[in-house]
């Protein structure tokens, strides 16, 4: 992160403590959300969580991506 803006980097620390418990592995593909319930196949079934999550630390969903988890109030 060499370079990074300092608010950046707290915030990538913040949620990154913030996620430990939950974090199990790594997904190596992003979801086919054309998929039928792909919410559950890739995020198995924490899919709820992750859009609280997202909704908290992202609020203004600047780290928008097509295949993302949207936040909670999308």
């Amino acid at each position: 992160m060499a370079g990074a803006h300092p608010q950046a980097q707290a915030w990538i620390a913040e949620f990154s403590q913030a996620m430990r418990p939950y974090v199990h592995g790594a997904y190596v593909n992003a979801p086919n959300i054309g998929m039928q319930d792909w919410e559950t196949a890739y995020l198995d079934g924490n899919f709820d969580r992750l859009r609280k999550i997202k909704q908290k630390y992202d609020p203004r969903n600047v780290f928008l991506y097509e295949q993302s988890v949207p936040p909670a109030s999308c």
